[in-house]
């Protein structure tokens, strides 16, 4: 391997472009939308019979009935009869949608801070450089490191 193929491994930007970090959101935010209703009823279904049921197989049927405002359709019979009425279904499901977006919203600027998709990409902060440096080297090379705040006396610009 030469020189030059190492060092520009070593430059190569890995982090996500802000199109990949906004296409990866929308398609979560979607799924996320999507299956809320159904672990909403799932959930509800096990603190009213004690037992945890998806719609297993009937997924489109499911969604269907949502569509038509009706819970519990492709669920068993038990747990269709001991989930509350509709209305208070659409309630908690509102609540359970809000959770997860403000989840969402939580990990996805945990995730934008940790890859680095907004930052400006190899650039130290003030607090990092003096911590790479030391101050006195810091401020000594001032002039070379920012020559537009710390120019030379004496020294002609164009």
């Amino acid at each position: 391997m030469s020189m030059e193929r190492s060092r520009r491994a070593r430059f190569t930007n890995v982090a996500p472009t802000a199109g990949e970090f906004k296409m990866a959101a929308l398609l979560a935010g979607v799924f996320f939308f999507l299956i809320t209703p159904l672990v909403v009823q799932a959930l509800v279904g096990w603190a009213a019979t004690r037992v945890f049921a998806l719609p297993n197989g009937h997924l489109l049927d499911a969604y269907g009935g949502l569509l038509r405002s009706d819970f519990g359709v492709g669920l068993p019979a038990r747990v269709d009869a001991g989930l509350p009425s509709d209305a208070v279904m659409w309630v908690l499901t509102l609540v359970g949608e809000v959770l997860v977006l403000g989840a969402a919203v939580v990990v996805g600027m945990w995730m934008r801070d940790a890859t680095g998709a907004s930052s400006r990409h190899g650039l130290a902060t003030p607090t990092q450089a003096a911590e790479a440096l030391g101050l006195p080297r810091l401020r000594k090379s001032a002039a070379v490191i920012r020559p537009d705040l710390y120019a030379r006396s004496g020294r002609r610009t164009h």
